[in-house]
């Protein structure tokens, strides 16, 4: 169950390459006033405070393995369950490093723990074989993270999985789809996504615009052969599996000569950028460095690998080794504008 917190680089900055770099280069500049190591210490004797007083239930503090990296885990068990509530101690020491201070980080994470606990609540409330396909969406999430969670409805895609979200009509809240919805309802999840994906209510929901839209008026524009466009769905919320609808990406492939490379901005969205311009090589190195940022490490991680699209065998897939730049670009067309 989750709502959007963040987003890698989406939208608040600009996603071309150049920006992507430099920002996370100036982020990892600003450094606080206590290293990490003390200001883990710190929050630890504060949240212990605060978890004896005001929370009911118990902390567990642990290494997590996290995105593919070891992070501080916190895990907060409230009383009479055995479901945790994990945070991490990295996130809160980047909003220490972006000027927050000590007492709201601590209001933060309390905030944290009784929204958590209030949509574990309402989870067991809700009657989930009364899902209805309309509000059902297809949604990416990294190989690895159902792990913990294996009685999850999922088909495998490349190095991704496919999950299946419910966003329950008149909430705010969406859940997870368990194997026994579809066991209730006699139809295999594969099935199931292609009836999804091929539906046209899930191609109305997708939306594709270019990153310079994003830029306020005066600043650098970005030339024409490095623009990038974003794929997500009108919610800006789980969209990144909107890059399975074929009829999109025909265009957006067509826009840039019938193939485009896919970047996994995060579980929310996905950038198509010019096969001709850039390598594959040159993408996931990209990609892997603004990844591997610790105050871009989170929740909203998708994939560390690069992927295509050809519009002539209508084939998603990961990308191949890498390739030799073309020095001309096709002629190109203004793609669909969602």
């Amino acid at each position: 169950m989750s709502g959007r917190d963040t987003a890698w680089g989406y939208p608040g900055r600009c996603m071309c390459p150049g920006c992507w770099q430099t920002s996370g280069k100036k982020r990892l500049e600003r450094v606080g006033n206590m290293e990490f190591d003390i200001f883990y210490e710190k929050l630890k004797k504060q949240i212990l405070e605060i978890a004896s007083e005001e929370l009911e239930g118990n902390i567990d503090f642990r290494m997590v393995y996290k995105n593919g990296q070891q992070n501080q885990g916190i895990v907060f068990f409230p009383e009479g369950s055995n479901v945790g509530i994990t945070t991490y101690a990295e996130d809160f020491y980047r909003m220490y490093k972006e000027g927050i201070s000590f007492p709201s980080i601590i209001e933060r994470y309390k905030e944290m723990i009784d929204e958590a606990k209030g949509e574990m609540q309402f989870a067991k409330n809700i009657q989930i074989f009364e899902a209805k396909k309309e509000d059902i969406i297809p949604a990416f999430v990294p190989k690895e993270s159902l792990e913990i969670k294996p009685e999850l409805a999922h088909v495998p895609f490349e190095n991704l999985e496919i999950i299946f979200r419910w966003n329950i009509p008149g909430t705010e809240y969406s859940v997870k789809l368990p194997e026994e919805y579809f066991n209730h309802h006699q139809i295999e999840p594969k099935q199931f996504l292609e009836e999804l994906i091929n539906d046209p209510s899930f191609k109305d929901q997708t939306e594709v615009f270019s990153i310079s839209r994003l830029f306020e008026t005066g600043d650098t524009e970005i030339p024409k052969e490095q623009e990038m466009y974003c794929v997500t769905n009108q919610n800006k919320n789980w969209g990144a599996a909107s890059i399975l609808n074929k009829d999109i990406m025909d265009e957006v492939a067509d826009f840039f000569g019938g193939k485009t490379y896919i970047l996994p901005s995060s579980i929310h969205e996905c950038l198509a950028v010019d096969t001709h311009v850039y390598t594959v090589e040159e993408l996931k190195t990209m990609v892997r460095d603004i990844n591997s940022k610790p105050d871009l490490v989170g929740a909203d991680f998708l994939s560390n690998e690069v992927y295509v699209y050809d519009s002539y065998t209508r084939e998603l897939k990961l990308a191949g080794e890498q390739r030799t730049k073309e020095i001309q670009n096709p002629e190109k067309q203004e793609p669909i504008k969602r």
